[in-house]
């Protein structure tokens, strides 16, 4: 197609001088990119704007009458169109020139190129001349109306990666108060606040859906910004989100990225008025039908990840396997029988990072304190390695726990204070059903290594088998399980009180009770009772969660709301059930759950602020952010929880073949060591497996956060390792990468009818 050159007058929506430029008749222009078009259409006085649209039905931008929009000082709109285009190929080349009435030039160089499938990037550059300080400062948009008949937010549906989903405004969804609620006007978050710089729209009775990606941005920032200075050059990162006034909802972009009056956003950011400024960006507009949200948020962001293609940082395996190993040794508290000086063994809750001395020791099943997993990681590595002085640790762990937690009905105490110099320790009040079941497939685990060893351990599986027939007889009629209980009370009932009946923790427990049916067939060959309560829980679990796009809760000491670890639980649990049925729709709901799931975890480079010279991190200044995931709703906190998830979405690479899931299970496996001390350059001498618990990305980036390492951040890592072994034999990954595929799929086949209650049980091998 031979060029068309398209020259006409800027238009502007304040008091603008008026450039006259020389005119070109040609209208209809077309750049279309699937069922996605551009068309340079000629406007009152002869001028020209872009018309959008999909599959032919108009998408309007944030002007209709004007495809450039600006605001200067926070509030004075400057709008206008292009002065020439030209079609190239797939490239339409647009420039404008928009000036102020005080005189400020701005130079707009828009191109925009069509990559098919209803994909069209922006390259966006703006430079300034002739600046007048009376301007002050500015920022540009690009965005569309996408629904101008909006009598209520909830009409459609959102996706902010780790800040909005699909019920976001229910009951269920439960978000704080402190974060923006469904009647307000601005919904805009900063690129530093999210995961990947993307916002979805979709209109359910239309299917109609878009996406604005903010494509290769550097996400750069300057001490200012932490400090609350509204302007300055050096904020070269964007914002995304929605805006909804008078009854039209605008999917936007904002450069540079303010949150200006988002209810709980860190206030306006713009760029000032001088002539040496750097303002450009490139967007990423995809226009597509889906017809399901799931479907849409996979679509997009799985289009955002393609782009960004984040890095794997990749560390020795083997060095951190073996580095946490010594460092619960190093931190392990002996009991009386030992020496020691408490009435039970086990670890401290957290390390303090500064003097690398324990603080408090007091012992927590599940959750953050995982002691029932580090007593079996350094049991069953006592065992493989012959090390009695493991053994003999890791025990005491074990069976403090299988002999001493559990109530005469069979529900765990979960937290214990232990008593020091012959004082006997303490029960805290309540059980929690993710703290339980998290401690208990622990001891699961350690029965079934000790038996498959040659070691008998009876008493273990019999706790575990009283956990779940505490289970059975507490299960609601709908396949659910409270949150929380009263271990101190029975009530008339025979039972202990509910505390808490919120149902959404029920995921936690499938996977247990799955693993335990599999333990059970060592004494009970033919007892499906536990499959039976693991498929119940899963059908609540799947109506209730996988189809409604509601993952809350599980994050048990946040507000009841969306949170990664919520993703985490339903894929452990769904996967699980897809390893003992084989029925499809569970690897679907895995699949799923693994999308929402990586959805939380960062996946773009955020760095330093330009200017930090030595101020001092929490987080290393000089190791990437990539592969930390947030953690709730509600708050920017992240954290090295992703590495659970490794040997999960390693499976589902196996199961699907997509090799998406690999490079996800690598930045689990890897990236999120970035904070550890595994080759001890962050804390030299000092343990490898010591790791900072939690820390703010944005604000004053990388410097604040809680600077200790808690029991839990061993279990991240070592969890899916041991998984590892107990599928292929390595806790290496990057060993097992070097096995064939078809071995690979062989032993993922077995691993698949044992899970990681394999006992030594007689196995129907794969063909």
């Amino acid at each position: 197609m031979s060029n068309r050159i398209i020259k006409y007058i800027c238009i502007f929506s304040i008091s603008i001088l008026v450039m006259p430029c020389s005119l070109s008749a040609n209208d209809g222009v077309v750049l279309v990119s699937g069922d996605a078009s551009i068309t340079v259409k000629a406007v009152e006085g002869g001028l020209y704007k872009l018309n959008f649209s999909y599959q032919g039905t108009p998408i309007p931008t944030i002007n209709p009458d004007a495809t450039i929009f600006l605001e200067l000082a926070g509030s004075k709109v400057l709008s206008g169109n292009y002065s020439s285009c030209v079609l190239n190929s797939n490239m339409l080349t647009c420039q404008a020139l928009l000036t102020t009435s005080l005189g400020t030039n701005f130079n707009v160089s828009d191109i925009y190129i069509a990559k098919g499938n209803g994909i069209i990037e922006l390259q966006r550059k703006i430079r300034l001349s002739n600046s007048k300080a009376g301007d002050r400062f500015f920022n540009s948009f690009f965005g569309f109306r996408t629904d101008e008949q909006a009598t209520d937010l909830t009409r459609n549906e959102y996706f902010i990666p780790a800040v909005w989903y699909k019920g976001n405004f229910t009951v269920t969804g439960n978000i704080p108060e402190y974060i923006p609620q469904i009647n307000d006007t601005y919904f805009y978050y900063r690129e530093d606040r999210i995961t990947l710089p993307l916002v979805m729209f979709r209109n359910p009775r239309t299917n109609f859906t878009l996406s604005i990606i903010h494509k290769d941005s550097k996400c750069e920032t300057v001490i200012a910004d932490g400090n609350g200075i509204y302007t300055d050059a050096g904020y070269q990162f964007g914002s995304l989100g929605i805006k909804r006034e008078n009854k039209v909802i605008y999917t936007n972009f904002i450069y540079p990225g303010s949150e200006a009056e988002r209810r709980g956003g860190r206030g306006p950011r713009y760029h000032p008025i001088q002539d040496d400024l750097v303002h450009e960006y490139n967007l990423e507009l995809c226009f597509s039908s889906v017809n399901n949200y799931a479907t849409a948020v996979k679509d997009s962001w799985g289009h955002a990840f393609e782009l960004y293609n984040p890095t794997v940082y990749p560390v020795d395996l083997d060095v951190t396997y073996n580095g946490v190993i010594e460092t619960l040794m190093h931190y392990y508290g002996e009991d009386t029988s030992m020496g020691g000086k408490y009435d039970a063994a086990g670890w401290p809750f957290e390390v303090d990072l500064t003097t690398f001395e324990p603080r408090n020791y007091d012992y927590q099943m599940g959750f953050v304190g995982m002691q029932v997993a580090t007593g079996y990681y350094i049991y069953r590595e006592g065992v493989e390695t012959g090390n009695n002085d493991m053994i003999k640790k890791g025990e005491a762990v074990l069976n403090f726990w299988a002999s001493k937690s559990q109530t005469s009905l069979g529900l765990p105490r979960d937290w214990y204070d232990p008593g020091w110099w012959g004082n006997t320790g303490t029960f805290r009040d309540g059980s929690n059903l993710r703290v339980n079941t998290g401690g208990m497939e622990s001891l699961i685990a350690a029965w079934a290594f000790a038996k498959r060893s040659g070691i008998e351990k009876p008493e273990w599986l019999d706790a575990c088998k009283r956990y779940g027939d505490w289970l059975i007889d507490n299960q609601n009629r709908d396949g659910s399980y409270y949150f929380s209980y009263n271990h101190r009370a029975i009530n008339a009932q025979g039972k202990h009180p509910v505390t808490n009946s919120n149902k959404f923790l029920t995921i936690c427990a499938v996977r247990y009770l799955v693993e335990l049916h599999i333990a059970a067939q060592a004494d009970s060959p033919g007892d499906n009772k536990y499959r039976e309560a693991a498929e119940k829980a899963g059908d609540f679990c799947y109506r209730n969660i996988h189809n409604t796009y509601t993952y809350v809760s599980c994050v048990i000491d946040n507000p009841r709301t969306y949170d990664s670890e919520s993703g985490q639980m339903a894929l452990n649990g769904f996967l699980a059930l897809y390893d003992l049925t084989k029925d499809a729709k569970w690897l679907t709901a895995a699949e799923q759950a693994a999308t929402y799931t990586e959805s939380w975890v960062h996946c773009m480079e955020i760095p330093v602020e330009n200017d930090k010279g030595n101020r001092p991190t929490k987080f290393p200044r000089d190791r990437s952010i990539v592969g930390q995931h947030i953690i709730a709703i509600g708050h920017a906190g992240a954290d090295l929880g992703f590495a659970w998830s490794s040997f999960a979405f390693y499976r589902l690479y196996l199961e699907t073949g997509n090799e998406h899931y690999l490079k996800v299970a690598r930045i689990s496996a890897h990236n999120s060591k970035q904070s550890m001390n595994w080759d001890q350059s962050l804390f030299p001498g000092q343990q490898r497996g010591l790791q900072m618990e939690v820390f703010n990305v944005s604000g004053r980036r990388r410097e604040n956060g809680a600077f200790t390492c808690l029991n839990w951040n061993y279990a991240a890592h070592l969890d899916p390792m041991f998984r590892f072994k107990d599928a292929f034999g390595t806790p290496n990954m990057e060993e097992v990468e070097k096995m064939s595929w078809e071995n690979r799929k062989y032993y993922n086949d077995i691993y698949s009818h044992v899970q990681s209650a394999n006992w030594g049980q007689d196995i129907e091998k794969p063909q």
